[in-house]
């Protein structure tokens, strides 16, 4: 530090001020008399026996290279000046520098075995200190004063004037003293200063491993200490409950794909302002990662308490974000679970967020953890573990593959589209159907996400075998939360332009129960990505409680009557009827028809007699990966002409 080499240089120079007004003393008393150059030397060899206690004394406060060097040379001025004194005189005086030059020589030693000790940081420096080196030293010290006053009486009685130069020369001394002191002051002051600065960057650091660096809020270790601590003092009061939400934002990566990280950023730091100022002084909320919170109320009354507060958080959220690049629009899925009813610390975090993706399988807003709801068996709560941690890192090892099922034009037998279905090749459970792991996107929340992510290949797939020459649409399942994802038409855009697909090649698939959940948004969403060219299939009518009054309102292209009703088509019998009926409604509201889960010859040649537009099932082929997709094709047109070839064109 330039401080401290500084007063070191400082130090110095007192140092040598002091030797050269002892120098130039000797030299006065040199040349008066004889008697003048022994005092003057005893009393230099007195300054300088001073000056190594000192020394020593600093260096125990200061152990620095620059405070050994001082001693080391007050020592070597303390041996020189006695030796002096012995060779230049053969009377008492040479007597008594031996005598002094031994003891020196004798502190001398332990003065630097104490710095040794001191440098290695062994404590025995301090009995040392205590039981040899001080005694040695005022045992010295107090030898050469009286040398020295004897010597000084002598040389006075001959030289008035040099006592005015050794009084000069004191004063000196005693300023150099009083500087020396102020300056290991400013060095003490300095290194309390450092220390502080120390105490300072711990606190920082730990606040930084404790806290979200964007947000701010505590992070998932210093919640989960705080819940613990809540849970303690609630198990002491036996009357007291601790309620844990885990809040997911719905939307949220549709703002960050669309807008911008920086975008994004903004959103999840708003989002944790509004947490915090509804949650209020008493609890805390956390940022857990990603798009995750967490909140804790160390006090509740109950659910219903907690589910008040629950609704105005998630009100909150919904109000629109007003951002740099434009206005965005996120919602909240929020679960409860209450301590220590619901369980305690790694349990009470997977109930609440259990229930947080039943609210988010819900369409959003606030759930209840409830065992009967959200009971997970551990074959079910693996599979979801593992779908969770695919669709994360992107599925790299393409575990989740896309079947294709040709549909079938039934004037012709040509295949116009293909319906992609999803298989898991899970790696310790073979190929599942979807049947299997579909039921657990779907209750905890992961739909959305597996549904983008299905999206995306079907899209990449059907672009390459456009770039193959074969035409084929391909249709998508979409779950019931992309509906309400305030991202979906533009994920669903996007995803088609990164493709290079045209738009007119790609048709969502949804059930009419998937609208009911809100029609009014899902309406909204499926004019503006078919005002794009993309075209809107419903799927299994007839299974809706509302199908007649929401279908007028629905902007599709197609509808696909469910394979319940295609089962017996005998004429007369109600499938027959409702099948019959279905076909009209749809060409009278200027959509095509088709008909799905087609298992026989008969079906097919009934449905064409009915004026159906198309047809898929197994009659005509199975679901069949991407590879042997034209063999499919071919073997699906084959069945239909063949059927078909005795009948002519269709009545």
């Amino acid at each position: 530090m330039a401080t401290t080499a500084a007063l070191a240089g400082v130090l110095l120079a007192l140092a040598a001020y002091v030797i050269q007004g002892t120098v130039h003393t000797t030299r006065a008393t040199e040349q008066q008399s004889h008697a003048l150059v022994v005092d003057s030397l005893f009393a230099e060899a007195r300054i300088a026996i001073a000056m190594q206690e000192v020394n020593l004394r600093h260096y125990q406060v200061e152990p620095s290279v620059a405070v050994k060097q001082r001693f080391d040379q007050v020592v070597r001025t303390a041996n020189d000046t006695l030796t002096q004194i012995a060779a230049g005189d053969d009377g008492q005086a040479r007597r008594d520098a031996v005598r002094l030059h031994q003891e020196q020589l004798a502190y001398q030693e332990l003065a630097e075995r104490l710095i040794l000790l001191i440098a290695d940081s062994d404590p025995d420096h301090i009995q040392l200190d205590r039981l040899e080196v001080t005694p040695a030293f005022y045992t010295l010290q107090d030898d050469v004063d009286m040398v020295a006053r004897a010597y000084h009486d002598a040389a006075q009685l001959q030289v008035a004037a040099l006592r005015r130069t050794q009084g000069q020369l004191l004063i000196g001394t005693c300023l150099g003293f009083g500087l020396g002191l102020i300056l290991v002051g400013m060095i003490l002051r300095l290194v309390l200063g450092h220390q502080r600065r120390l105490v300072d960057q711990a606190a920082v650091s730990r606040h930084q491993a404790l806290h979200d660096p964007l947000t701010g809020l505590p992070n998932r270790t210093l919640f989960t200490q705080r819940m613990q601590e809540a849970l303690d003092d609630a198990e002491a009061a036996g009357d007291r409950q601790v309620a844990l939400m885990v809040v997911d934002l719905n939307g949220f990566k549709a703002v960050n794909d669309t807008m911008g990280h920086h975008a994004g950023d903004r959103v999840l730091v708003e989002s944790g302002r509004r947490l915090a100022a509804g949650v209020g002084g008493d609890g805390v909320v956390a940022r857990l990662g990603g798009d995750e919170f967490a909140v804790l109320l160390p006090r509740v009354t109950g659910a219903a308490a907690a589910t008040e507060l629950a609704e105005v958080l998630v009100a909150a959220l919904r109000r629109d974000f007003v951002l740099d690049e434009g206005p965005a629009a996120i919602s909240g899925s929020l679960g409860i679970a209450l301590g220590p009813m619901h369980g305690t610390g790694d349990e009470l975090f997977r109930h609440a967020d259990a229930a947080m993706y039943r609210a988010k399988g819900n369409g959003g807003g606030v759930a209840v953890y409830d065992s009967a709801a959200d009971a997970e068996t551990p074959d079910r709560m693996q599979l979801f573990a593992d779908l969770r941690a695919l669709l994360e890192t992107g599925d790299p090892g393409g575990q989740l593959r896309l079947y294709y099922q040709p549909q079938v034009r039934l004037s012709d037998g040509a295949v116009t589209s293909v319906e992609a279905l999803v298989r898991w090749q899970h790696p310790a459970r073979g190929l599942l159907m979807p049947g299997t792991f579909l039921p657990i996107a779907e209750s905890s929340g992961l739909e959305v996400r597996l549904t983008y992510h299905l999206l995306g290949v079907a899209v990449r797939q059907a672009a390459g075998w456009l770039c193959d020459g074969r035409r084929h649409s391909v249709s998508v399942n979409v779950s019931p939360g992309c509906l309400i994802d305030p991202g979906f038409v533009a994920r669903v855009l996007s995803t088609v332009d990164e493709a290079g697909l045209p738009p007119k090649l790609l048709r969502l698939e949804l059930t009419e129960t998937s609208i009911m959940a809100d029609p009014d948004r899902a309406v909204r969403a499926l004019h503006e990505v078919r005002e794009h060219g993309v075209s809107v299939s419903v799927d299994d009518f007839g299974t809706g409680f509302s199908s007649l009054a929401q279908l007028r309102r629905v902007p599709a292209d197609e509808l696909k009557i469910d394979r319940t009703f295609v089962r017996d088509l005998t004429t007369g019998t109600p499938d027959a009827v409702m099948v019959r009926s279905a076909i009209d409604l749809g060409h009278n509201l200027g959509l095509s028809v088709v008909a799905e889960g087609v298992e026989d010859v008969q079906a097919l040649l009934r449905l064409r007699e009915m004026s159906c537009d198309f047809a898929q099932g197994y009659a005509l082929s199975h679901a069949v990966p991407a590879d042997v997709l034209p063999q499919a094709c071919e073997q699906a047109q084959r069945v239909v002409t063949e059927a078909i070839a005795p009948l002519g064109s269709p009545a």
